[in-house]
């Protein structure tokens, strides 16, 4: 995916009215982040990234937490600036952190909601070298589990998120690990009003724990989502707690 393909489906008012709708799944998360710098004794300089509409710095921010969000999307950062005026924005690419922060390190760098997989695997693993560079205290990778989509996904999905219908078609390619998914918007009448295509590659937990060492990780612990429990094989999501080697 090209970076102007990817703002194409990112800066699209479907998917803007999505995160407006889940804005409060922010608040969990930043709850979570804020035990985990009590769990590890951790500073509280924090990097969100990519940070959207500014639905985890917000929540963030509350908490007290000294917070810049980067984003790819202009129009996601304008409103994060909106919605988060006590912190800090910046425009940049997570595949190259450095060329914008500088030699800047936080004690957390939080890359939450599936948002590897997008790119290509050489571009993954960029990302996760770029957040080891500008990590002083522990990263956190929230991802997806493949072994768990492979199993779980259905080809069509439906959920209803105001004021639209959004129907998933999705393809899992097995020699890619990469799903093919069509999404499209409905009105209250069923009449398509939007669509959007994306590829999205996923990870199964021994993948990504080589591609993060190989970035120059060391594996603290693994999580279930925003909980405490342990990840296990059947688990949705994976959240992975990092911290650079020195």
């Amino acid at each position: 995916m090209t970076n102007e393909s990817f703002k194409k489906i990112f800066e699209s008012d479907f998917y803007i009215n999505e995160m407006v709708k889940v804005w409060e799944e922010g608040k969990r998360w930043a709850d979570w982040v804020n035990e985990l710098s009590s769990r590890f004794n951790l500073g509280r300089k924090v990097l969100d990234v990519p940070c959207g509409i500014g639905r985890v710095s917000y929540y963030l921010a509350q908490e007290k937490f000294d917070v810049t969000g980067l984003d790819i999307s202009e129009r996601m950062l304008d409103m994060a600036k909106k919605n988060v005026p006590s912190a800090k924005f910046l425009k940049g690419d997570m595949r190259m952190l450095e060329k914008t922060i500088g030699d800047e390190k936080y004690d957390i760098v939080v890359n939450l909601f599936n948002s590897l997989g997008y790119y290509s695997e050489e571009d993954d693993m960029d990302i996760l070298v770029s957040i080891k560079n500008v990590t002083k205290g522990v990263a956190v990778i929230n991802i997806d589990n493949r072994d768990y989509v492979i199993f779980n996904m259905p080809e069509t999905r439906y959920s209803y998120i105001p004021p639209y219908m959004v129907v998933d078609n999705s393809r899992f390619d097995p020699l890619s690990s990469r799903v093919e998914t069509v999404r499209k918007y409905l009105d209250s009448r069923g009449n398509e009003v939007g669509s959007l295509e994306y590829s999205q590659r996923y990870y199964s937990l021994h993948e990504i724990a080589k591609m993060a060492k190989r970035a120059g990780f060391k594996l603290l612990d693994i999580y279930s989502g925003y909980s405490w429990k342990p990840f296990d094989i059947g688990d949705p999501q994976m959240t992975i707690v990092l911290s650079p080697v020195r």
